[in-house]
């Protein structure tokens, strides 16, 4: 197809499309030309724009420094070190006192003027005074106050013996007489109950001595076991722990120690030795007695192991044991704020046990 339709009103023909060609190249240049210029008037503005604006492109204005344009920064001044500090002062701290727990302090009541009480807080420094200072009113106050305490101590050293005298559980004679008289009756009754226990007691325990020959106070012993035997009627038997007799014992019946005194407990003599057929053994001492001791000791263990009854042995006693012990564990501080019933309930309970 030899022409160029550029529509259907406007034929083309190859001379048409020649010169458009020509033209329109020209025109194309034109425009880019045109483009070129803006573009470089536009970059020129926003070079120069940049270079006055942004911080650190001072670099493109120092062409004449060629490739050496490098050069090292300038050293920043260093600031001379600092002296050392000081050390710290030491800074008196004040202790903190310990916290004191709250307590109420305990305020003791002042006694009665002329109580007990008083006089025993006050009576010494009213007689300090009277020494220190002996003017007239200062003795006579002394004398007067000392006076009134002597008063107070008859008063009731006085119903002391009335309460004594009418409350005969608490009469020590009831006890035991205080006058020489019935002190010694009460004596002869205790020793002659001592004796028909101790009679009685012999006709079912016996004696049995430990001596050694070359004992010294062996042989000592002797004499009251013989008193015992012939008083009481004991029935002595003598054991010798090394197998010889003893001067004393020499024409009595002796036998060699065959390990009784093993059995019964006995380690050294002279020993004597409560038994009891056919087997019961209380050794009463391991050295010498008297015959009062040893009626007191076989009496007293005979009523600790039971061989004679408690009413027997206290008949033995001169003097009537009467304790109150037995009565504290009734006794209520209620009861005691009360005399008149305190002395009831005391009184009561003592006549049962008459």
């Amino acid at each position: 197809m030899s022409d160029l339709s550029l529509g259907s009103h406007f034929p083309v023909t190859t001379k048409h499309r020649a010169f458009l060609t020509e033209e329109a190249v020209n025109h194309r240049k034109g425009r880019r030309l045109a483009a070129v210029a803006v573009l470089a008037l536009l970059v020129g503005v926003d070079v120069a724009g940049a270079q006055e604006e942004l911080p650190g492109r001072e670099w493109l204005s120092r062409g004449r420094e060629g490739w050496f344009w490098y050069r090292d920064p300038a050293a920043e001044p260093v600031d001379p070190p600092l002296p050392p500090s000081p050390p710290p002062m030491p800074v008196a701290v004040s202790p903190v006192p310990p916290v004191q727990p709250s307590v109420t302090p305990f305020t003791r009541a002042e006694p009665l003027p002329l109580s007990v009480a008083w006089f025993r807080q006050n009576l010494d420094t009213y007689r300090d005074a009277a020494i220190d200072n002996p003017t007239p009113g200062n003795v006579r106050r002394f004398l007067i106050l000392q006076r009134i305490m002597m008063d107070k101590s008859t008063a009731f050293r006085r119903t002391f013996q009335e309460v004594v005298a009418t409350t005969p559980a608490l009469d020590a004679n009831t006890e035991r007489p205080l006058d020489s008289v019935g002190a010694n009756t009460a004596n002869e009754v205790a020793s002659t109950a001592t004796q028909m226990l101790l009679r009685s007691l012999a006709q079912t325990v016996g004696l049995v001595y430990f001596f050694r020959s070359d004992c010294p106070l062996c042989g000592t012993q002797v004499e009251s076991l013989e008193a015992a035997q012939r008083l009481y009627g004991f029935t002595v038997l003598y054991v010798s722990l090394d197998g010889s007799p003893m001067p004393r014992v020499a024409l009595r019946a002796w036998a060699p120690d065959a390990g009784q005194a093993q059995r019964m407990g006995v380690k050294d003599a002279p020993a004597l030795v409560l038994m009891r057929p056919p087997g019961e053994f209380l050794v009463l001492s391991e050295s010498v007695l008297s015959l009062p001791a040893i009626a007191e000791r076989t009496l007293l263990r005979a009523r600790l192991a039971g061989w004679i009854s408690e009413d027997d042995y206290r008949a033995t006693r001169p003097v009537r044991e009467r304790s109150f012990l037995s009565l504290a564990n009734g006794i209520t501080p209620d009861l005691l704020e009360d005399p008149e019933k305190f002395s009831g309930y005391i009184a009561a309970h003592m006549e049962d046990r008459q």
